[in-house]
């Protein structure tokens, strides 16, 4: 793609610290936040505001391995959704899907949950790869009512449609891909109940390796229902089917608290909104769940030791210089 764009790979690559035999071994795990920086300064060398989505326009559920696997022989699309939301952390750990359904509709997201540069572009990225499983599972038809993305409008935003064949709204409050939810219910023709469950049995066995603890999966519960109030321990705990005893009692005994956990969940996704869009600051309190902006100041001032207008000023994510 660099040498498409009339790169030099080494150079590039060379330029951002990273030399090709670093990229000998396609089963070498990268940290998120290097493989997003790698991806946002190749954007900066070739120009391309919309390298994500060159480079992921193709990629299919084989890019995912094991969790691709689980999606594709699933019964039906929302049980292959639900499972890539469980199992996802065996590809990336820097980020958690979600799916929500609301009435109608359905929404099927993606978030970063670590510090990471050019989250624009690992968004791009992550939304494209969303679309293409979904055309996977429903056909190349396939197209969503409307595509959400954080990052500011850019001044051509045609490769964007082009890619997504659907509305995009740029600068909103997250990322996902949002579509009627009676195709949740459409059965995959390619399932495969035998080789389902033993690749769940895999999974299982890995997460068990990886040491994917209680506080992870509070953590992506916690990320789940943010931004849709009341995010509440009681609601979690009914979601883990334990007693809200329970779930604080396990989360004090690895070190943490739920309001500690929530309130980081928040402050990253606030940052989040506060970087890449000019979304008001009561926008983003409304999508934090926060009824007014001036709860939602006080929590940031507290999380950050400044305020959102003055976090935005220092970090705003500048723009990719264009050709």
């Amino acid at each position: 793609m660099l040498r498409e764009l009339g790169c030099d790979p080494v150079a590039v690559l060379g330029q951002a610290g990273f030399a090709p035999a670093y990229f000998s071994d396609p089963d070498m795990p990268i940290p998120y936040g290097t493989a997003a920086g790698l991806a946002s300064h190749c954007a900066q060398a070739t120009g391309c505001e919309h390298l994500g989505l060159l480079l992921t326009e193709r990629a299919g559920p084989d890019v995912l391995g094991l969790p691709g696997l689980l999606l594709t022989s699933a019964s039906d699309v929302r049980t292959g959704l639900r499972g890539l939301v469980h199992y996802m952390d065996l590809h990336d750990r820097g980020a958690i899907v979600t799916l929500h359904e609301d009435g109608d509709e359905a929404y099927l997201g993606y978030a970063i949950v670590t510090e990471a540069e050019g989250a624009d572009l690992a968004y791009d990225m992550a939304m494209m790869v969303a679309c293409n499983l979904m055309r996977s599972l429903c056909g190349a038809g396939w197209n969503p009512s409307e595509v959400l993305l954080q990052r500011q409008r850019p001044a051509n935003a045609s490769p964007w449609r082009r890619c997504f064949r659907a509305p995009v709204r740029f600068g909103a409050a997250r990322n996902a891909l949002k579509f009627p939810a009676s195709w949740l219910a459409l059965s995959l023709p390619a399932a495969n109940p035998m080789l389902h469950r033993f690749l769940q049995n895999e999974a299982d066995r890995l997460q068990g390796l990886m040491g994917k603890g209680f506080v992870d999966e509070v953590r992506r519960l916690v990320h789940g229902m943010a931004a849709r109030p009341p995010c509440t321990a009681s609601r979690v705990a009914a979601l883990l089917n334990v007693h809200e005893r329970t779930l604080n009692r396990r989360l004090q005994a690895e070190g943490t608290s739920f309001s500690e956990l929530r309130d980081g969940v928040l402050h990253t996704m606030a940052m989040q909104m506060l970087g890449a869009s000019a979304m008001p600051l009561a926008d983003v309190a409304m999508a934090l769940g926060y009824s007014e902006a001036s709860a939602f100041i006080r929590a940031f001032t507290r999380w950050s030791g400044q305020t959102p207008d003055r976090w935005r000023r220092q970090n705003g994510r500048p723009g990719i210089a264009r050709t």
